[in-house]
């Protein structure tokens, strides 16, 4: 069922997961960079960084897009993998985005204090990701092996 899909329909539910990670990623630095007390640096930082994503992101989507679909293998197992690792990475990280935000700008403040990790944001993204690739395994199995 999960991979009764046409090939094409793969390729449009990969480009909308990479605009979805895309647009999520933007608002977890925008989101980071408009809080108070955010160095001036990080600014300019941010924007040479966000330039450079917006170039690779799409590039690399382009060759991983391109060699699934020149495969002799049908594309949807790549391509569903594709799409839910783009998917679970902005879900992942933006509602932690804030207590990591604090942690770093603590830890800017203050550089000869040893970091620290906060537990909240090691179980969420422990949680949202292990969720993410026992999901996307279980379903590869399920469709390769039957129920």
């Amino acid at each position: 069922m999960l991979f009764s899909i046409p090939g094409t329909g793969w390729l449009l539910i990969a480009a909308a997961s990479t605009a979805v990670f895309m647009v999520g990623m933007r608002a977890l630095v925008l989101g980071s960079a408009s809080g108070d007390g955010v160095p001036g640096g990080w600014k300019e930082q941010s924007r040479r960084g966000m330039r450079l994503f917006y170039v690779a992101t799409p590039v690399f989507a382009a060759i991983v897009l391109g060699a699934s679909v020149l495969r002799p293998d049908p594309p949807s197992t790549i391509l569903f993998l594709y799409s839910m690792s783009f998917v679970a990475v902005p879900a992942a990280f933006l509602p932690v985005r804030a207590r990591m935000v604090r942690l770093h700008l603590a830890q800017q403040e203050d550089p000869d204090t040893a970091p620290r990790a906060d537990w909240v944001v090691t179980a969420w993204l422990v949680l949202v990701l292990g969720t993410a690739c026992a999901g996307s395994t279980a379903a590869l199995l399920v469709s390769m092996y039957g129920t």
